[in-house]
């Protein structure tokens, strides 16, 4: 069964209200700076360099590879990640909406999660991806070998491992918008 959230958040006003001006900037070097573990924790700062190391040797320039957060309760109203715990029936850990502008690509790789051992702790992670845009030309999100191009809007997808490679790209004319989810089932 597909899990939708329409008729439960109306993500084009979501899409509307928020800007990269309010946005967190996000690039590898940030990442890599920014991390509230990342200058004590070592493996946290290795799995960092890691991805690092493989976009560098793919011939990336970590500059290029820019996208923008957006958080609940700081860009966009706290009840929508409610809403979505509700739907997956599972605690939120990190909600945020990402943001590719044209042009741009996040290259494939795992997301570094920075409390992941202690959520690990309370219980197994789910994460989830919701496409929140209409079907955009150019806007392609890559989850291990599955692409999805012009999914419709509301389209849940629960990914097998929260540790999943996965890239988004966009070589379209508009921002590109994902909703992230990763959490802990109830």
């Amino acid at each position: 069964m597909m899990l939708t959230t329409k008729n439960l958040i109306d993500w084009d006003k979501i899409i509307f209200n928020i800007s990269p001006e309010s946005g967190d900037p996000i690039t590898m070097s940030a990442v890599l700076n920014k991390s509230e573990h990342s200058r004590t924790d070592k493996q946290l700062m290795s799995d960092y360099e890691e991805i690092a190391k493989t976009w560098l040797n793919a011939g990336y320039n970590l500059e290029n590879i820019k996208w923008y957060d957006y958080y609940p309760g700081e860009h966009f109203d706290k009840s929508i990640e409610t809403a979505f715990e509700n739907l997956v029936n599972a605690k939120a850990r990190r909600v945020w909406i990402s943001e590719i502008m044209p042009g741009i690509t996040s290259p494939y790789h795992w997301d570094v999660e920075d409390y992941e051992q202690q959520w690990l702790s309370e219980g197994n992670l789910v994460r989830y991806t919701c496409f929140i845009e209409q079907p955009t030309d150019g806007h392609i999100f890559v989850l291990e070998d599955q692409h999805f191009y012009n999914p419709e809007q509301h389209s849940v997808i629960k990914w097998e491992n929260h540790r999943h490679y996965h890239a988004g790209s966009n070589c379209g004319f508009k921002p590109f918008y994902l909703f992230h989810f990763v959490g802990t089932p109830r």
